[in-house]
């Protein structure tokens, strides 16, 4: 707040305390994910399409930016935890963001399968250049957040 002066201990009850909601908020992409891959495990066979290139696209989900922005608050969290807790970090805060920055690697790693995947179909259409742009954002995005977390992380080494 400002005018409350940010002894040691306030900083790193601060920083415990972020730390905690930082974790708190990965459990949305966590269930958000076991979501998804419980609906890719019920994908069945399908005239139109293989029962893996079905679950590409159930997966490739987890890669829209509006579905993405889950991983957003924690990687957030963590940088201003990072921030506060300067060199004086502990493994919870060093954890959370490898974590997160391990996500957004594995949202990218989908993010490119899924655009492959879109090219590759036999019979393209034109809402696929719209479905490839859309997982082109949810990459970037990913990207980004992967690379606040690597930035942060690299600043108490």
């Amino acid at each position: 707040m400002p005018g409350t002066e940010l002894t040691p201990e306030r900083r790193a009850d601060l920083v415990r305390s972020l730390t905690i909601a930082g974790w708190l908020l990965l459990g949305g992409s966590f269930g958000f994910i076991a979501f998804q891959l419980e609906r890719v495990r019920g994908v069945g066979e399908q005239p139109f399409a293989s029962v893996w290139d079905q679950r590409i696209e159930v997966l490739s989900f987890l890669m829209l930016p509006p579905n993405l922005a889950v991983l957003a608050p924690p990687v957030l969290v963590g940088a201003v935890a990072v921030w506060f807790a300067g060199r004086d970090r502990d493994s919870w805060l060093s954890t959370l963001l490898r974590v997160s920055a391990s996500l957004a690697f594995i949202y990218v790693a989908i993010g490119l399968v899924s655009i492959v995947s879109i090219l590759a179909s036999d019979e393209p259409g034109p809402s696929d250049i719209e479905s490839v742009m859309l997982r082109l954002g949810g990459v970037a995005l990913a990207a980004g957040l992967a690379l606040v977390c690597r930035t942060v992380d690299r600043l108490a080494h």
